[in-house]
């Protein structure tokens, strides 16, 4: 057969094929030991230190830089998911439905969990402070690990 894998039973490396799901595998893999530094802007439930009072994005070393990490991989990055607001409208959710990201993340699939994530970082764009908000509270990283937990890493 021909490189291009046609008739080997491999999926073409398109945004649905194999070889797109491993490149989203390999980028979130890069992002996770962002994702345990952010983990740790919360402990026991409590914002700790000067990010505790902090609405607007992320000025604080290390920190600003592992969110703007999360940012570009779900802002245009392979994490995205480009369709999101579709994605969130085939399943009945709109602005109004999405207050309890960390519940919808429970059950979430891949698609919607990406769409969720890029629907925060997107957000960033007309209300500032919000990616700093998902942070605080710790819906960000909740999305995170659910996308972890379904790329089995």
């Amino acid at each position: 057969m021909d490189a291009g894998g046609a008739g080997d039973g491999r999926q073409p490396d398109t945004a649905s094929g194999r070889g797109a799901a491993e490149e989203r595998r390999g980028a979130l893999r890069q992002l996770l030991p962002a994702v345990e530094r952010l983990r740790g802007l919360r402990e026991d439930g409590q914002v700790r230190g000067a990010w505790a009072s902090h609405r607007t994005l992320l000025r604080y070393p290390g920190v600003e830089d592992d969110a703007r990490a999360v940012m570009a991989a779900f802002d245009g990055g392979v994490l995205t998911r480009r369709d999101h607001l579709e994605e969130l409208a085939r399943r009945g959710l709109s602005h109004g439905g999405l207050t309890d990201l960390a519940g919808l993340a429970e059950t979430a699939d891949e698609e919607l969990t990406r769409a969720l994530i890029t629907w925060v970082v997107r957000s960033e764009r007309f209300e500032g402070g919000v990616v700093a908000e998902a942070l605080r509270e710790g819906t960000l990283v909740t999305l995170l690990d659910r996308l972890r937990e379904l790329y089995d890493l």
